[in-house]
C-alpha cells in the first residue's frame, strides 16, 4: 500500500495486557477496511516523544497517538500529549485513562487544538479502539487529500501565474522596443527624453539629445539586399549600445534614424560622447557573409541648456537640423546645432 495510504499509529501504555490489547484491535483491523496501520508501541511517555520526535524528523509524523495518562515510573501521557503537541499540529491525541483525577476539561487546556484532542476512559471495549482508529484515520486521510489537492492548486496557479507574467514581459517588452533592433522603440525614447527634461527642470542640469543617421543606408539595401541592411541595423545598434554608459538611452527613431538621451550633460560633453560614437561604429567594420563592410554616421547634437531647446518638440528638431549639417557637410561628422 503507498505510504500516503499507511496510517501510523502510536501506542503508549505501561501496561503490557493493554498493549497487547491495542496490538489485537489494531493489527485485525489494518487491511481490513480500516487500511494499514504502522503500529509503534511504547510503555513509557518518554519513549513516546522519542518516537514522535524520530517520526516528524523523517517527516512521516503519527496520525493517531493513543497515550495512558499514568505511566509510572517515568512521565505520563498529559505531558506527553504536550510534547507531541508541540511537536506536531497535525497528531490526533487520544488520552485513554482509568482514573478521574484528571478531568477532560484540564486535558483540553494544556493539549489544545481540542478538534484534535480526544478522551477515553478504562475499561473500555476493544470495538471503541477499532472505532476510534477507523473515524481518525478517515479523517487523516480526508486531510491529506485536501492538502494534496491545494498544494496541487497552488502550483497550477503558480505555473499559470509564471505563464502570464511571461507573456505580459513579452507584451510590454514588444511594446517598448524595437523588434528587429531590441533598441528602444521611438515611442519609449521619447518618454525617456520627457522624464529626464522634467528631471532636468527640477534639478537644473541639461539633457543633451543626439540624432544618429547610418549614412548612405539606402545604398547598402540597393547593393546587398534589405536582409543585408537589416543585419546592417542590427549591428550597428549593438555597436552603438556597447560604446554607452549604462544610464543613457538609444533608440531607433525610425529608418535608419537613432534618437540618444544623455542625462545631466551639457554641451562639451555631449559632442564627446557623440563623436566617440561616430568613431567607434566607424572603425568597427560590419562582418557580412565573409567580407568587412565599413558603415559611417552622421550625429547632430542638441541640449536643452539652450535657451531655444527648452521642450520635447524643440530639442528633437535642433538635433534634426544639427544631423542634417553634418550630412550637407560630407557626412561620418558630428555637428552641434549652433556653430561652434
Amino acid at each position: 500500500m503507498p505510504e500516503s495510504q499507511t496510517i501510523r499509529i502510536l501506542v503508549a501504555d505501561d501496561e503490557e495486557m493493554m498493549r497487547s490489547l491495542y496490538r489485537q484491535v489494531l493489527e485485525k483491523a489494518s487491511g481490513e477496511i480500516d487500511g494499514a496501520y504502522d503500529l509503534v508501541f511504547c510503555d513509557q511517555g518518554e519513549a513516546a516523544v522519542a518516537a514522535a520526535r524520530q517520526a516528524v524528523e523523517a517527516d512521516r509524523a503519527f496520525a493517531i497517538a493513543f497515550l495512558d495518562i499514568r505511566m509510572p515510573p517515568g512521565r505520563g501521557g498529559l505531558w506527553a500529549a504536550e510534547e507531541l503537541r508541540a511537536l506536531s499540529d497535525a497528531t490526533q491525541i487520544v488520552m485513554v485513562t482509568g482514573y478521574s483525577d484528571v478531568d477532560p476539561e484540564t486535558i483540553e487546556q494544556r493539549v489544545p487544538p481540542t478538534d484534535r484532542l480526544l478522551y477515553i476512559q478504562k475499561p473500555f471495549h476493544p470495538f471503541e479502539i477499532r472505532q476510534f482508529a477507523s473515524t481518525l484515520a478517515a479523517r487523516w486521510r480526508m486531510e491529506r487529500r485536501i492538502q494534496e489537492m491545494h498544494e496541487g492548486f497552488e502550483r497550477l496557479v503558480e505555473v499559470r501565474t509564471a505563464a502570464l507574467q511571461k507573456a505580459y514581459a513579452e507584451l510590454e517588452y514588444r511594446a517598448t522596443h524595437d523588434e528587429l533592433t531590441g533598441l528602444p522603440n521611438r515611442a519609449t525614447v521619447i518618454e525617456t527624453l520627457s522624464k529626464e527634461l522634467n528631471r532636468s527642470a527640477r534639478s537644473g542640469r541639461s539633457v543633451a539629445v543626439v540624432m544618429v543617421d547610418i549614412d548612405h543606408f539606402k545604398n547598402i539595401n540597393d547593393a546587398h539586399g534589405h536582409l543585408t541592411g537589416d543585419a546592417v541595423l542590427q549591428a550597428i545598434a549593438e555597436c552603438m549600445r556597447q560604446l554607452l554608459r549604462p544610464y543613457d538611452t538609444i533608440g531607433r527613431f525610425g529608418g535608419e534614424e537613432f534618437l540618444l538621451v544623455i542625462p545631466e550633460c551639457g554641451r562639451e560633453e555631449a559632442l564627446v560622447i557623440a563623436e566617440r560614437l561616430r568613431a567607434g561604429v566607424a572603425d568597427q567594420p560590419v562582418a557580412l557573409e565573409g567580407q568587412a563592410l565599413t558603415v559611417t554616421l552622421s550625429v547632430g547634437v542638441a541640449w536643452s541648456e539652450d535657451a531655444r531647446h527648452q521642450d520635447i518638440d524643440t530639442l528633437i528638431a535642433a538635433a534634426d537640423r544639427a544631423l542634417y549639417r553634418a550630412k550637407e557637410a560630407g557626412r561620418n561628422r558630428v555637428r552641434p546645432d549652433a556653430p561652434g
